[in-house]
This record gives structure tokens, C-alpha cells and sequence, in this order.
């Protein structure tokens, strides 16, 4: 019985040391799959006013821009849901942003936006659209299907 007991002890303590090992493993994994994820940010649609008037504000005084030899960057116009016909989806995933724009006669990429260090790569055919977002041989691919009015999402 005392034989028994210590082989017992022997392999319960084995498992728990190969449990450990493989935990310690696994959890810089675990961590960066799940913390390093990109936050989701709240999409804020601006409709058209049905005669509501929008409330005035005024404008902060800003001091005169300095002439620099840099070329001014544009900022980007925010897609508007007035914009067509049909809803907006927005997909946010690691590698950045789509926007797609889902109707009766299918969907229509609106913008592409990767994060740093990533590229966005568009392909098109009869009844969807397929926009990567990777960075080296990793990424995600976001599907826009058209007759069936939905997003998907692949990861690889």
C-alpha cells in the first residue's frame, strides 16, 4: 500500500510540474493574442437633421499656422451614412479598418485604413469583395459578401 501511495505522489507531482511548464508555455501566447488586441472604437454616424437645427457652437480661436517648407497633409473625409444607398459596416480588426457599404444591389468598399506598418490589398469579383490587411505573412482578410448582405473575417 505505502508503494502504491508514493507512485501515486510521484506522478501527481510530474503532472503538476508538466502542467506548469506548459502554462508557462503557452501564456506570452495567450497574453498577446488577448491584451494586444486593437480597442474598438465607437462609430459615430452623422445623420442629415429632419428641420431639428443643430446646436451652435462656437469656434476655439486658434493662433495663425506658421509657415513650414512641409507639405500639408489633407485630413481624410469620415464616410457618412447619407452617402448611398444601403448600410454602413464598419469591420475593425488588428491590422486597421473597412468600411463597406452593404445594399440592395450588393456592397461597395468605402475605405480601407491599416494601422502602421500594415497594407491593405483589394480584390474584387461578381457578388463580393476581399480586403487584406497584413503585415508580412500575417493578417487578417475582410469579406464583404453581397448577396447575402453580410462581413466575414479570416485570420491568417
Amino acid at each position: 500500500m505505502r508503494r502504491a501511495l508514493r507512485y501515486v505522489a510521484i506522478w501527481c507531482g510530474a503532472t503538476a510540474v508538466a502542467v506548469s511548464v506548459s502554462w508557462f508555455g503557452v501564456r506570452g501566447v495567450l497574453r498577446s493574442e488577448f491584451v494586444d488586441d486593437v480597442a474598438v472604437q465607437p462609430f459615430a454616424a452623422r445623420t442629415a437633421g429632419a428641420g431639428v437645427p443643430a446646436p451652435e457652437t462656437p469656434a476655439p480661436e486658434t493662433p495663425a499656422p506658421r509657415r513650414t517648407t512641409r507639405k500639408p497633409v489633407a485630413p481624410k473625409p469620415a464616410p457618412t451614412p447619407a452617402a448611398g444607398p444601403g448600410s454602413l459596416k464598419v469591420v475593425t480588426v488588428k491590422g486597421g479598418e473597412v468600411a463597406f457599404r452593404i445594399g440592395p444591389d450588393g456592397c461597395r468598399l468605402v475605405s480601407a485604413t491599416p494601422v502602421s506598418g500594415y497594407t491593405a490589398k483589394v480584390a474584387r469579383a461578381d457578388g463580393w469583395i476581399r480586403v487584406d490587411l497584413a503585415k508580412g505573412q500575417h493578417g487578417t482578410g475582410v469579406f464583404c459578401i453581397g448577396h447575402e448582405r453580410r462581413t466575414d473575417t479570416w485570420e491568417y
